[in-house]
């Protein structure tokens, strides 16, 4: 589903054909003619001075944020959590409901998984998240709702070292 090794996806871009690029926003669409499916390039922590990571994923995702997390964190592949972790910690307005099914099913998940999640989920660096991301913008969330989440984060990672 996602792929974060530099190498790896310039071999598989190599194996694409590109359907369109937004150069505004640094996003690319790709076909993969042998499997027939679509594919994403793109930097979602990026801004205006820095790209930041760059992701490349199967496009499009599942629609249910259940779904996706079930998916990405029950598998045994490290890059499936580090991709989105990457790309939640860039939707703010998403992370309230992403702690609340983490925690509701924690136990569907790879504890493995939900560690390198938790790890690359920028959810502490919120400050410089909202200057960088959210220029202008109102962010929904308040500052104690914020630090509440950056308390869940560390709940669930002595969660998953233990239990």
């Amino acid at each position: 589903m996602y792929i974060t090794d530099h190498t790896q996806q310039v071999q598989l871009i190599k194996e694409m054909t590109q359907l369109r690029r937004d150069l505004e926003k640094y996003v690319v669409y790709y076909h993969h003619p042998q499997t027939n499916q679509m594919w994403k390039s793109f930097f979602p922590l990026g801004t205006n001075g820095e790209l930041g990571p760059k992701l490349l994923r199967h496009e499009p995702l599942p629609e249910d944020l259940k779904e996706l997390l079930l998916i990405c964190l029950s598998e045994d592949a490290p890059e499936n959590a580090i991709g989105l972790a990457i790309e939640m910690t860039a939707k703010i307005h998403e992370w309230p409901e992403v702690f609340r099914i983490l925690k509701e099913n924690y136990s569907d998940y790879n504890r493995k998984q939900v560690r390198y999640f938790l790890k690359n989920f920028e959810v502490k660096n919120y400050p410089q998240i909202i200057e960088s991301l959210y220029e202008g913008e109102e962010v929904h969330l308040s500052e104690k709702e914020l630090k509440k989440l950056v308390w869940r984060s560390r709940r669930l990672k002595a969660k998953s070292l233990f239990f």
